[in-house]
């Protein structure tokens, strides 16, 4: 099961995006203000530096703002990756397994959505969970554990929210074994991370866990 994210909107456009509110603010502001102080009275000079004066003032102070803003996000973001065990920066997982299921007597009565999880599609981090599983007379998923994730365990909290809202139904001629267990691999990729590795962007391949990583890929495609 290969599990895709897109970002959507980006660092540099969101930054773009409050430059851009921020001149419209700026420009309305002066405005307002340099009319009204010259409904008071005051000549164009000084009505002009005054209102001047005080939108440089307001920019300061939304910026300030901003930065504020920004830095207790990013502190929490820090504390949820940590707590989440993911790593701190674009981490790539190579899959080369087969991506469907042919030899399970039950085939999807519907779709498989799986939730990506946010923080990691946020920092760009790929993630695979194999999920083994029993299928009840009702076609649900059940005794649902995880034989192995990586980088994260929420990655197979993804695809076990993705199993408990799924329904299976027997393929035509089959021959059905209630109690028999099925692994299936999900793999989260983002697209474009792919290419992380040419930028200098990856997580060390020297990481034990890495190797094991690979390693237990190797195997799933080999059996597969």
């Amino acid at each position: 099961m290969l599990v895709r994210a897109t970002r959507t909107i980006s660092a540099l456009t969101l930054r773009a995006l409050f430059y851009a509110t921020l001149f419209l603010v700026v420009v309305i502001v002066h405005v307002a203000l340099t009319g009204a102080l010259r409904a008071q009275g005051w000549n164009g000079g000084n009505s002009l530096f005054t209102s001047g004066a005080a939108v440089l003032g307001l920019v300061l102070v939304l910026v300030h703002i901003a930065d504020y803003v920004r830095e207790k996000r990013a502190a929490a973001r820090e504390i949820e990756r940590m707590r989440q065990g993911l790593p701190g920066g674009p981490c790539c997982v190579v899959w080369r397994g087969a991506e469907s299921e042919s030899d399970m007597p039950w085939e999807l009565a519907g779709p498989l959505r799986a939730r990506y999880p946010a923080l990691a599609r946020r920092l760009g981090v790929e993630g695979v969970a194999l999920v083994d599983f029993e299928i009840s007379a009702q076609g649900a998923a059940k005794n649902v554990h995880c034989v192995y994730a990586w980088p994260s365990d929420v990655f197979f909290e993804a695809a076990r929210e993705a199993l408990a809202h799924t329904k299976f139904v027997a393929k035509p001629k089959a021959l059905v074994r209630y109690g028999a267990s099925y692994r299936i691999p999900f793999v989260f990729r983002v697209s474009g991370a792919a290419r992380l590795t040419d930028l200098g962007h990856r997580a060390r391949t020297l990481r034990p866990s890495l190797r094991a990583a690979q390693q237990v890929v190797e195997k799933l495609r080999r059996s597969a």
